[in-house]
């Protein structure tokens, strides 16, 4: 079998049938370790020696590629030693069509069935075992062209796959429609769906916590208060880029803050004027300079808005705090 450049909707297909039996075995690991990344396989014992069965085909949408393959039982191993020893830096949706398997990563094991689906990670270990004969479909996806589109690094340790959300649901639904029209597209479709691909991918990798237990808002609202504090002076700061940086969704940003009786513009706000309280004291800079570098529209709305929070007027605060100092 020899490797080919990718064409968006070309299809590769590898079948046992063509293979003497007694090779069937290396021949599947190596159909694998070419199409998903390199592994360890074994056929089961149940069947070792009898006709081993197993069938491919692979499909590109631009980097993104779509395996679709049966087989029957057997184990599949890859170990850290796989991992520092090859390139592959992938993230894989594997949806399980019908058949069992048992996959495990670290010290968990999940079984999979028809309709089942899992998120594995190329730079992590990784077990499988086909316990019957098994139909699955694979959607690998280049960690980069994750990072393109959510704009933000991946860490294994974040992606995780909850099968009964909505956002999961769409994708696999998506992926069985995309594999049974994916060679009627034109060219000019393809990009297109490798970014809804991607999109969804997203989405289903980090659902949003506004369906999640009330227990997860208050670490989610530590994390936003640190990202935001670390980013005051940016004009750009907003509800929106704050939903973006932490992969949720606006509404979620805004029921996290609203369940202490905040905002998120009223906490950026309070903490860009304590910010320009702090320049007050320190400097000789203007109260307008001091305005404009904390992204308040002209000294007059900074001044209103700096006496609504602390009761005296810049202009008052910086005299009195002056007046203070000499006095000591």
């Amino acid at each position: 079998m020899t490797e080919v450049s990718p064409i968006s909707g070309r299809v590769e297909t590898f079948d046992s049938s063509a293979v003497p039996r007694c090779e069937r075995g290396p021949w599947w690991e190596d159909v694998l370790s070419k199409t998903c990344a390199p592994l360890k396989l074994n056929v089961s014992d149940a069947i070792r020696g009898s006709d081993f069965n197993a069938r491919a085909e692979r499909r590109w949408i631009d980097d993104l590629s779509l395996v679709e393959m049966s087989c029957d039982p057997c184990v599949g191993d890859r170990s850290a030693a796989h991992v520092a020893s090859t390139v592959e830096d992938c993230v894989a949706v594997l949806v399980t069509l019908s058949g069992c398997e048992a996959v495990s990563q670290g010290d968990d094991t999940m079984l999979l069935r028809a309709g089942d689906a899992v998120l594995w990670d190329t730079q992590n270990p990784i077990r499988f075992e086909v316990l019957e004969p098994v139909r699955k479909r694979t959607l690998l996806v280049p960690r980069s062209a994750l990072h393109e589109v959510s704009g933000r690094s991946w860490s294994a340790s974040e992606m995780t796959f909850h099968s009964d959300s909505p956002a999961v649901r769409l994708l696999i639904s998506y992926i069985a429609l995309m594999s049974a029209t994916l060679g009627d597209l034109p060219t000019s479709a393809v990009s297109a769906a490798r970014n809804a691909t991607l999109n969804l991918v997203v989405g289903a990798a980090h659902p949003d916590p506004s369906t999640d237990s009330i227990t997860g808002a208050p670490g989610l609202r530590a994390a936003i208060d640190r990202w935001i504090d670390a980013r005051l002076l940016d004009p750009d700061l907003s509800l929106a880029s704050v939903a973006a940086a932490h992969s949720v969704s606006v509404r979620t940003v805004q029921r996290v803050y609203g369940m202490t009786g905040h905002t998120i513009n009223g906490t950026v706000r309070k903490k860009r004027l304590a910010r320009a309280r702090d320049e007050l004291g320190r400097g000789g800079d203007s109260i307008a300079a001091i305005a404009y570098r904390w992204s308040f529209s002209d000294a007059s709305h900074f001044s209103r808005l700096f006496k609504e929070q602390f009761g005296v007027s810049p202009s008052v605060y910086r005299s009195k705090l002056h007046e203070r100092q000499l006095a000591s």
